[in-house]
């Protein structure tokens, strides 16, 4: 035994420190595939918030290509996280294949990632689809299962909204006791950090459960906290109408009809509830109509009752349309016409049988008997028969949920024997690999300092290099520049004045001679004016492409401006801010702003018919803006259409900036483009 126990150190020593040479060795492969799990993901998320925004047909391809993409990622918390909105998307969209595949990659990468709390959602999920079907033992394992991790990983909010669920589920299942306990056990987690809805939502299912008990005083007072509790909701939306209507049956249901009248017509003087849930408001028509018939008071309760069944009956609500004809066979069995009571119930009778619920079987057979004299031991025996064999089911459901809560009790205090004997060895086994981490991480700090020392010298040389190369190719630049001025200066002030004065002692030139010489003779003279209009064309060229590079760039759009004004005869105001540091900006972005501008000065002398235009420069924030306004002659509507209008869109769109127009017409059109302002002058490796 001693000698096994030896061997066991020495096996887990050797364990862990082939442990630390592959984790330190993969951290330096790790970095190389950073990238393409950050576009994979970037895409997989895109394909998934697709899904979530487009109901359609494309929303299930779109997750399934997304769970495809999830296969490439980096198996950790953000693939679980991708997998699990995958899952949920597929409860909703009812897909069981996509859900089953999801879900159940969830939970692998879960287990294998030792992440309780993604354990925990991913059995919340499958709890959600087993409720979805009505496996409601299924639905409450899977919660039960979901609630230990929760209270494991401390999260207590997830931990209470399952007690909720299972509440809920005992609930449906007749089984007031448990869910009443699963209720309880919510509120003292919800309690402490004041989660207001939640509240809201477990004291409103109290006052269902002690309604179903019959403990009429105590599901009022559950119904008043819940409505104390949803005043300090945000967004309380129709839940007050709910409760409210779930006083009124309660009211009814204890012989009050009176009081359960106006709680449904509180409900009903919401116009809310009309526009945005019909079948509340299906609901309270039909309950404030059932509670009238009892105090007799029939006056327009047909047409309620009628109005109550098309609205359901619209909606395919097979269960409201089931208590609808229930209530109006009441209604024509009050009012003396049996047959058409009796039509009535056998209709809402077999509608309940088709669905299998059984409670408004119950219900018909009981008014069929009351109502049918002849047919009465028949209805009498069937409903003996149901109610015997509903007591049958609940019982078996009862002992399901018992059985699982057994199971769980059982399958926790053996989970806390064995963590108590993995404490211990594992205490000593972490004693044991701290102690080789620490020695380790000792050694390989003083080998990354050295290795970092290095790697700080050699960026220092790679960054005087680029310093040194940056400003190599700015000189290289400046020569470009500085020789086609040269050039365009000797074409300008040298050769063009020369050829000007040639041609015009050419054109002063009295000729004489055939007519066919005096024709080529004017022909040669009009080829001179060309190819002098080409030589000056090529100076501009010249000149201009040296402006892009001039750090007063400013006056550069100010001189700009002074043409266009002189061109369109308007008048001019220009307010720049001297703060503007245009060196920050690459010469492709100063050639996009001239042209902007020069589109938008154009546009006042063609289009707006303007005689005084504005022009602002200014620094905003972390933005430039640039503001062309004129008092032309402006426009009603936007066009889009133009292709000045949308090459500046495209120059705009380029540089990452927003542009708008503002016009009115008759009253003249203002530009505004805002583009990023640099805050920092910092070199920039794609240079021009």
């Amino acid at each position: 035994m001693g000698k096994n126990m030896v061997r066991y150190q020495i096996v887990v020593l050797l364990f862990g420190i082939v442990l630390i040479v592959f984790f330190n060795r993969c951290q330096k492969t790790s970095h190389k595939s950073d990238q393409t799990y950050t576009d994979t993901e970037a895409k997989a998320a895109m394909l998934i918030s697709k899904a979530k925004a487009n109901h359609s047909d494309s929303t299930i391809i779109y997750l399934k290509e997304a769970l495809g993409l999830v296969d490439h990622l980096k198996q950790d918390s953000t693939a679980g996280k991708y997998l699990e909105k995958i899952s949920t998307q597929a409860i909703y969209l009812k897909d069981s294949v996509l859900f089953n595949t999801a879900n159940a990659k969830a939970m692998e990468l879960a287990v294998k990632t030792g992440d309780s709390l993604s354990m925990g959602h991913a059995h919340w999920n499958y709890g959600i689809w087993y409720l979805n079907e009505e496996r409601f033992d299924s639905a409450y394992y899977q919660y039960d299962k979901a609630q230990h991790h929760f209270e494991n990983q401390g999260h207590l909010y997830y931990a209470g909204k399952i007690h909720y669920n299972k509440a809920s589920i005992l609930c449906r299942n007749k089984h007031y006791t448990g869910a009443e306990v699963e209720v309880f056990r919510a509120l003292k987690l919800f309690e402490p950090n004041k989660n207001y809805k939640q509240l809201y939502l477990c004291y409103n299912l109290l006052g269902i459960i002690y309604n179903e008990l019959k403990e009429y005083e105590n599901a009022i007072d559950a119904y008043t906290k819940g409505l104390g509790y949803l005043k300090n909701v945000k967004d309380p939306g129709l839940f007050r109408d709910h409760t409210l209507n779930n006083v009124g049956v309660l009211y009814h249901k204890s012989g009050d009809y009176q009081k359960a009248v106006s709680y449904f017509d509180k409900a009903l003087e919401n116009p809310g509830v009309q526009k945005t849930d019909k079948a509340l408001y299906a609901r309270l028509l039909d309950n404030r109509a059932y509670s009238r018939l009892k105090l007799k008071d029939t006056t327009g309760l047909y047409t309620e009752y009628n109005r109550a069944l098309k609205i359901r009956d619209s909606l395919e609500s097979k269960l409201g349309v089931i208590t609808s004809k229930h209530h109006l066979a009441w209604y024509r069995a009050y009012a003396g016409d049996t047959l058409r009571a009796i039509q009535l119930a056998k209709e809402s009778y077999q509608l309940a049988k088709s669905i299998q619920s059984n409670s408004d079987v119950l219900d018909n057979l009981e008014l069929l008997a009351a109502i049918d004299p002849v047919n009465v031991a028949g209805y009498q025996k069937e409903q003996i028969s149901l109610i015997n064999k509903l007591r049958n089911h609940e019982r078996q459901t009862r002992n399901k949920f018992m059985a699982i809560q057994y199971e769980a009790q059982k399958y926790k205090q053996q989970t806390a024997k064995l963590s108590v004997i993995n404490n211990k060895r594992l205490n000593l086994i972490g004693f044991l690999l701290v102690l080789l981490v620490f020695l380790f991480i000792c050694y390989r700090q003083h080998v990354r300092y050295k290795q970092l020392q290095l790697e700080t010298a050699q960026q220092k040389a790679d960054m005087d290099l680029y310093i040194l190369l940056h400003k190599q190719l700015e000189k290289y630049e400046e020569g470009r520049e500085e020789e086609r001025l040269r050039i365009s200066q000797e074409l300008h002030e040298g050769l063009l004045p020369e050829f000007y004065a040639v041609r015009m002692d050419l054109e002063d030139l009295s000729l004489e001679g055939d007519a066919e010489s005096l024709t080529r003779y004017r022909k040669c003279i009009e080829e001179l004016k060309h190819i002098y209009k080409g030589i000056r064309g090529v100076s501009h060229t010249l000149r201009a492409s040296r402006i892009f590079t001039s750090v007063n760039f400013t006056a550069i759009i100010v001189d700009l401006a002074k043409e266009r004004a002189v061109t369109g005869k308007f008048k001019l105001i220009i307010d720049t801010d001297l703060n503007i540091d245009w060196s920050k900006y690459e010469r492709l972005t100063k050639m996009d702003l001239y042209y902007y501008i020069n589109e938008a000065l154009q546009n006042c002398i063609v289009h707006a018919k303007a005689t005084k235009v504005t022009l602002k420069l200014k620094i905003q924030g972390q933005s430039l803006v640039v503001i062309v306004a004129d008092n032309g002659v402006g426009m009603s509507k936007v066009s889009s259409k133009g292709i000045g209008l949308k090459n500046m869109q495209s120059r705009i769109d380029k540089l990452k900036g927003k542009f708008t127009i503002e016009s009115t017409q008759g009253k003249g059109t203002k530009l505004v483009m805002t583009i990023p302002y640099p805050t920092s002058n910092s070199l920039n490796p794609n240079l021009s």
